[in-house]
């Protein structure tokens, strides 16, 4: 070392072997005219030395090789630096390599050191864990794939003491609903990788890979490196959701759909429950969708059941009855009085007017007689019962004459509403189902906006014209947390109104 004429550290220079990182040139005993006072860069480096390290020296943070590695080049240039203060330097890519395989090398062998307990010592017969901080700041980009495609990654943070995986897993879930909507653990996966790193990542799914997850988050962040966690949404998932959704069906839609298609087998073991298998509650709701059926026929507009207010009919599918019977076992409401809830709103409900037969046949029959004595102009000189009392037999053949007329009405009211019904259908625009409706939006805004939310509004029996009656609160709780997608859905609906 004593051949070795001590120099001042320069940026441009290997700091380990004292190679010009510009033209390559061994300075330890050779000297050369580049600028070495200039860090080198991407930009300004040469074909010479085409690759480099910068690295910034931490003692407190750094390994021990690079620490013993470089405080040996600073005894052996002279550099006189302080090595237990933070400092940048330049490593050439002969070095860094040389001590990337030292500490590997360092970390294998001690593996398979094993320290003795000490008799005298209690706490060192305890098993030695890995020194987790009490808390950890986390920072990392989360990209999402979903449908074969990645979402631009986003940039989260947050704290946690004593991170465990599920506490981790919860905290990434949260993050994963702002984005894509309602979703549970098992409906995707993770990995985490370096930002610069290709490939798919180290999956991480359960507490020993949390683990080496901190391990590695600790020597990525001490490297100034930035660390991706990819969450992979499962395709599968979307099926199993609908299937389930399918199973909470109604039965008699089970049975419609039975007729017409041949069902799976499997599936329709499982849908339709036996007797012996229900439980006291299920039978007591049961009991309760018996009488609720009995109560409120409804014979009007065709209507199987319908909650009848002053002049207003509101229809009861089976799914509210269903529900209407659940609100009387929980002591909610009873027979007479519907649940507080939407469904059961007479917005919903239909005015349905009875008009006085007696008073429109009579007029029918009026006008008809009018209509047939103003054909013969020697009889419309007269009054009525003069007429009566000249032709006796008119007195026979009205009873025979007014039920005629009382069936023509009858045809001519059912014509008229028909009519009318039939023009009502056809401008009124037609309303699609929400599958549909949600793939339309997902065409206009963007795949996956939209038809995320299919399972949970065909799992709640929504409609399209009723996305529009829905509260804040409601949507939140289908998972609709992005305050423009549930706008968006409030706007398109109001056209199907």
């Amino acid at each position: 070392m004593s051949s070795i004429p001590p120099r001042n550290y320069q940026i441009g220079v290997c700091f380990i072997c004292q190679i010009c990182m510009y033209c390559g040139i061994d300075l330890t005993s050779n000297n050369c005219d580049c600028n070495k006072t200039v860090k080198p860069t991407k930009k300004n480096r040469t074909e010479k030395v085409p690759y480099f390290r910068n690295l910034a020296y931490k003692p407190d943070k750094i390994h021990e090789k690079i620490k013993i590695a470089l405080s040996f080049s600073n005894q052996k240039y002279g550099y006189k630096l302080n090595m237990e203060q933070p400092c940048n330097c330049i490593l050439c890519s002969a070095c860094n390599s040389q001590i990337n395989r030292d500490i590997k090398a360092a970390d294998k062998d001690k593996k398979f050191i094993i320290i003795p307990p000490s008799p005298t010592d209690d706490t060192s017969s305890q098993p030695s864990t890995p020194s987790i901080p009490p808390q950890i700041e986390f920072k990392l980009r989360m990209s999402i794939k979903q449908n074969k495609q990645t979402l631009p990654a986003i940039i989260i943070s947050f704290n946690l003491e004593y991170p465990t995986f599920i506490d981790f897993r919860d905290k990434l879930e949260s993050f994963i609903c702002e984005q894509v909507g309602l979703i549970y653990k098992n409906e995707y996966t993770l990995a985490y990788k370096s930002y610069s790193e290709s490939g798919a990542g180290t999956l991480l799914g359960n507490e020993e890979a949390f683990d080496e997850f901190l391990k590695d988050y600790q020597s990525m962040t001490t490297g100034n490196k930035k660390v991706v966690v990819v969450v992979t949404l499962k395709e599968a998932s979307k099926k199993q959701s609908r299937q389930e959704s399918d199973e909470g069906s109604d039965n008699d839609t089970q049975n419609t759909k039975s007729k017409s298609q041949p069902p799976s087998k499997k599936r329709a073991k499982k849908r339709t429950p036996k007797e012996a298998d229900l439980d006291e509650n299920e039978a007591l709701i049961g009991s309760y969708v018996i009488k609720l059926n009995d109560k409120y026929i409804c014979d009007v507009q065709n209507h199987k059941h319908c909650f009848i207010k002053e002049d207003r009919h509101l229809p009861l599918t089976n799914f509210a009855i269903s529900l209407w019977a659940k609100e009387i076992v929980n002591k909610n409401t009873d027979l007479d009085t519907p649940p507080n809830h939407a469904m059961f709103s007479m917005m919903h409900s239909v005015k349905v007017t009875k008009r006085n037969s007696s008073n429109v046949t009579d007029d029918f029959i009026n006008n008809s007689q009018m209509t047939t004595y103003s054909q013969y102009p020697y009889h419309s000189y007269y009054p009525q019962q003069m007429y009566y009392s000249s032709y006796p037999y008119y007195h026979s053949d009205y009873d025979s004459r007014r039920s005629s007329i009382i069936s023509q009405l009858s045809d001519q009211s059912l014509s008229i509403s028909s009519q009318t019904s039939l023009d009502h259908n056809l401008t009124k625009k037609t309303i699609p189902s929400m599958e549909d409706f949600l793939k339309n939006l997902d065409q206009e805004y963007g795949d996956g906006k939209f038809t995320c939310y299919l399972s949970v509004f065909e799992e709640q029996e929504i409609l399209v014209n009723q996305l529009t009656r829905l509260s804040e609160s409601e949507y939140i709780s289908m998972g609709v947390t992005i305050i423009g997608r549930r706008q968006i859905l409030r706007d398109e609906a109001k056209k199907y109104e």
